[in-house]
């Protein structure tokens, strides 16, 4: 539980941390049936993220003995269904969709995708019932639950976006439909900038100083994610739905231009603080710290490493998306002609770019803020390293020559980083359908 506390909690905020530590401490709550789930769910989501932590756990005498992190991360599981009774889902609460969602990343940061797909249709239709995408549902909550429920709305939007952008089978379920979407305003359900021991049931105090808490971290974040799909700013006439777009090849181009844009612009005005070179910076000067400002700042590299990952590996699957959809125009003579058009030279110029900027991150940031990111780190570096395999350039091209050499520094790359314990399937069909298969 402090390893969660420490490492992960600042990426996956589920809890109100002055509450969870009285609860844990407080023998009558930690017996409570959901708070077990809940207890059991964080650290099978600890054992999937941090590989090297489990093999330290396996090393202690009063751990339970399991072979591998898939079979604890199953056994948990089985653990909190066992916790269940047939009224189960009569009563809906924060913390039930917490548990959800903590067992669908568990088996995500495993690289175990189809259990992953099947908790997180759970995780989303616990969120649906408690209406956390709904501000005016959010009346009558006191200050702790508001926060909460606002923290899981965005890490299902996290979810929403993923399958979004990658949802080549056309298998995953959607947390929102466009017309949800449209009537959202994201500032409404951004949480509150201040650290959770700031945030009490009736009231919230104001921060000390201008420091940046953890909480600032996790809203840049969220506004990337976003960016990424939707303008920053409801607008009055909203945007064109996807239904419209897919069959208007301009519209599609100018959205995917437009998104490309504002992530870029949101990447120039991240705060100071938050910029990369401040994590490399800090991490150099660390060893006549005592040990809660290490954990303070391993935070922040942290959350800094997955927001910049984040936006890198966003704007890469934009510039696919945007190459496909030009497609449309590369035997048109009025290619050059057309305003939102990107000659692939740039596209692939850019896709250069962002990588340079990935490999940055991950020379330069301290070994544990990659770490804590577990699989999802690795996933994305995996795409957009794979952006750059298809270069359509000639082999003696010093943008070929580039690509090849960043594609090769990516292998020994990824085989620290990929911590799964089986080959990477995202990306594959995995299920079998029984009724079709004969003899």
């Amino acid at each position: 539980m402090q390893d969660y506390l420490d490492y992960i909690y600042p990426m996956v905020p589920v809890i109100h941390r002055p509450s969870f530590q009285n609860a844990f401490r407080n023998d009558q709550d930690r017996d409570d049936d959901g708070f077990l789930a809940l207890t059991v769910a964080i650290a099978a989501l600890v054992v999937a993220t941090m590989a090297r932590r489990f093999h330290e756990y396996q090393s202690d005498t009063r751990t339970l003995r399991y072979n591998s992190r898939k079979e604890f991360v199953h056994a948990c599981y089985k653990k909190a269904m066992g916790l269940r009774t047939s009224t189960y889902f009569d009563q809906l609460s924060f913390q039930k969709f917490a548990v959800s969602y903590l067992f669908q990343a568990s088996f995500l940061q495993l690289g175990d995708h189809n259990w992953s797909r099947m908790l997180s249709v759970e995780a989303m239709q616990l969120a649906r019932l408690l209406k956390l995408h709904q501000i005016s549902d959010y009346n009558g909550l006191n200050c702790i639950e508001a926060q909460l429920r606002k923290k899981g709305f965005w890490l299902m939007f996290y979810t929403f976006v993923h399958a979004h952008v990658q949802n080549l089978q056309g298998e995953r379920l959607a947390f929102l439909d466009p017309v949800l979407l449209d009537s959202i305003n994201p500032e409404d359900l951004m949480p509150l900038e201040v650290d959770d021991e700031l945030i009490f049931e009736s009231s919230v105090l104001a921060a000390a100083g201008n420091e940046s808490s953890l909480v600032t971290g996790f809203i840049i974040h969220s506004r990337v994610f976003w960016a990424a799909i939707r303008d920053p700013v409801l607008k009055p006439t909203g945007g064109h739905c996807p239904c419209v777009r897919v069959k208007d090849c301009d519209t599609q181009i100018n959205h995917f231009n437009e998104r490309l844009h504002c992530l870029q612009d949101l990447a120039t005005h991240i705060p100071p603080s938050f910029q990369p070179w401040t994590a490399t910076q800090e991490g150099a000067n660390d060893d006549d710290m005592d040990n809660d400002k290490k954990i303070a700042q391993s935070q922040f590299a942290s959350i800094q490493a997955n927001l910049h990952v984040t936006l890198i590996w966003l704007q890469s699957l934009i510039l696919d998306q945007l190459e496909a959809a030009q497609s449309h125009y590369q035997h048109d003579p009025s290619l050059t002609e057309h305003p939102a058009i990107m000659d692939q030279r740039s596209i692939w110029i850019e896709r250069e770019k962002l990588c340079r900027q990935l490999f940055f991150i991950l020379f330069n940031f301290p070994r544990l803020s990659i770490e804590t990111n577990g699989l999802h780190l690795a996933n994305k570096v995996r795409d957009v390293v794979a952006s750059l395999i298809g270069c359509p350039f000639h082999p003696d091209d010093p943008l070929s020559k580039q690509a090849s050499e960043y594609v090769q520094l990516s292998t020994d790359i990824l085989s620290r980083l990929d911590s799964s314990e089986g080959i990477n399937t995202m990306h594959l069909q995995t299920w079998i359908d029984t009724d079709r298969v004969h003899g």
